[in-house]
């Protein structure tokens, strides 16, 4: 092989090289893009879910509020139909 053609063939290879790395720098730019966006839509689930527990947990404590009013309410029924019942 002449020097002409080993130059001619390490220019090649040399372009090929710097192509192929263009495109894997581009790859890893959309990669890392892709990952950004990802990880900002996992924040912002995880907000929304923090956020429905708590309220969740809101709605939890407003319903047990009333266990005792209930259950009073069915002591006070429960004595009314002893009363109907007696009558």
């Amino acid at each position: 092989m002449s020097i002409e053609q080993r130059i001619s063939t390490l220019e090649e290879v040399s372009h090929l090289l710097i192509s192929a790395s263009r495109r894997l720098h581009e790859s890893v730019k959309r990669l890392q893009a892709s990952l950004r966006e990802a990880e900002r839509r996992l924040e912002q689930d995880m907000r929304e879910v923090s956020e429905a527990l708590q309220r969740s947990e809101e709605a939890m404590e407003a319903l047990m509020a009333f266990v005792p009013i209930t259950q009073a309410e069915i002591v006070r029924l429960d004595h009314r139909i002893d009363v109907i019942e007696g009558a």
